[in-house]
């Protein structure tokens, strides 16, 4: 696993400092609209604890890092030369961070009032729950599905097709009350000490961008923690509107972690059973789009077919 923190002088360089109680750790690539109102709502909202915003900015050039610094002085801010992913971004934000705690928050997210101290609560309360994670809303207030069971091919089509309307509906007859234990929580939001974030050595940094933080679950509960989902917390996502604009290299990146993910956790036959559908799903959108005519979306799905037949995990290693 490659990880920016498996470097134990990391631990060492921050022996020397004064440790604040929580580091809000967040990755930006141009998304500065919602960035500044992650950060608003995280200086409006959290108060009576001793905490750091760290934002890692991937070498966005929408002018997010110019904003931040003239906005939000206080902010500590990591401005990388190019785009290094969730995953690397995270841990690059870990390593510079001082919290005893660390908040995992997307960028665009927007935290409400006593959302963390509900969080940082569960977590004293619970030490044995590495992950606490609040309720995760849309916009327009209904609920997001952020957690899960380990994907694998039973769980993914659950995902895929029944999840969002089966918990839904449990929410709604357990009347907001879904605090359980779960396998993986989403990266959009949740709760960590930075001790047993380092100890697993962070995020692995082969996923670009998604399906990271089902690793992180996984590894954590091998290592016998729970990961926690508390429904008295909650934060609102504008789930994916940060990246919308950049719809053919997340298509790209979400196969590739997908397949990256079974490779780490799953079976042979599990990848080969994935890799079979997922080139046959493709060849029906290639099909659709010749006969339509539309030669750049027929070239995307060509290319990510591509991405999935040449796969080999061991490229990883």
């Amino acid at each position: 696993m490659n990880s920016i923190l498996k470097d134990d002088s990391n631990i060492e360089n921050l022996s020397h400092k004064r440790f604040k109680e929580l580091s809000v750790i967040i990755v930006n690539y141009n998304g500065k609209a919602y960035l500044l109102r992650t950060l608003e709502s995280i200086f409006k909202n959290l108060t009576g604890l001793d905490y750091e915003v760290v934002v890692v900015d991937n070498g966005s050039t929408d002018g997010s890092v110019e904003s931040v610094k003239q906005a939000y002085p206080s902010v500590k801010l990591i401005a990388l030369p190019h785009n290094t992913g969730f995953s690397r971004g995270n841990n690059e934000g870990v390593r510079q961070a001082s919290g005893r705690y660390l908040l995992i928050l997307n960028n665009d997210t927007y935290l409400p009032k006593g959302t963390v101290e509900k969080l940082l609560s569960a977590k004293k309360r619970f030490p044995d729950c590495a992950m606490v994670a609040p309720l995760v809303f849309n916009p327009d207030n209904s609920l997001q599905i952020s957690w899960g069971k380990d994907l694998n091919l039973c769980s993914e089509v659950f995902m895929k097709l029944f999840a969002e309307k089966w918990y839904r509906l449990l929410f709604k007859l357990k009347r907001g009350r879904l605090s359980r234990n779960v396998d993986w929580v989403s990266g959009a939001c949740f709760l960590i000490d930075r001790d047993l974030y380092q100890r697993v050595q962070g995020f692995d940094e082969n996923f670009f961008m998604y399906k990271e933080d089902a690793d992180l679950g996984k590894r954590l509960r091998q290592l016998g923690y729970r990961i926690c989902i508390n429904s008295e917390a909650s934060v609102i996502h504008y789930l994916r509107q940060s990246t919308s604009q950049y719809s053919e290299r997340i298509l790209k990146e979400t196969k590739k972690s997908q397949l990256y993910y079974y490779h780490r956790h799953n079976s042979r036959f599990a990848i080969r059973v994935l890799k079979t559908y997922l080139i046959f799903r493709f060849s029906v959108k290639r099909f659709y789009y010749r006969l339509k005519r539309d030669h750049k979306n027929r070239r995307i799905w060509e290319e990510v077919q591509q991405i999935i037949r040449e796969f080999d995990g061991e490229d990883y290693s």
